[in-house]
């Protein structure tokens, strides 16, 4: 259904809003950006850069 490239968009919003926001921007990527990223079958994208301070 989606690719690397949406996979790499949604973890980068979900990196930004945990910086700029921390618990609450966590609880609005879980809310919002969550269930769609469980419908992409590839790991996370920032770990494979080495950017993910979250795994």
């Amino acid at each position: 259904m989606f690719g690397r490239k949406a996979a790499e968009t949604l973890d980068n919003a979900a990196a930004a809003l945990h910086k700029a926001g921390g618990k609450a921007g966590d609880a609005v990527a879980n809310t919002v950006l969550a269930p769609v990223r469980r419908q992409i079958d590839t790991s996370c994208t920032r770990c494979a850069k080495g950017k993910c301070k979250q795994h």
